[in-house]
C-alpha cells in the first residue's frame, strides 16, 4: 500500500512538474521569439532532463 501510495505522489508531482513547464513555454516563446512549437520543444527538453536527474542520476549517486 505504500509504494501505491508513493507512485501516485510520484505521478501527481510529474504531472505538475510537465504542466507548469508547457505553460511556461509561452513564457519563453516572448523572450525566445520563437514559433509555439519551439517554446514547447524547450519546456518538454527541461522536463525531460528534470526526470533523468530526479530519477536516475539522483539516486545513483547516492548509492
Amino acid at each position: 500500500m505504500k509504494l501505491f501510495v508513493k507512485f501516485i505522489k510520484k505521478i501527481f508531482f510529474y504531472f505538475i512538474l510537465f504542466s507548469g513547464l508547457v505553460l511556461s513555454s509561452m513564457i519563453f516563446d516572448n523572450y525566445i521569439d520563437t514559433s509555439d512549437d519551439r517554446g514547447y520543444l524547450i519546456a518538454i527538453g527541461i522536463c525531460s532532463l528534470t526526470f533523468f536527474v530526479l530519477e536516475y542520476l539522483l539516486p545513483k549517486i547516492k548509492n
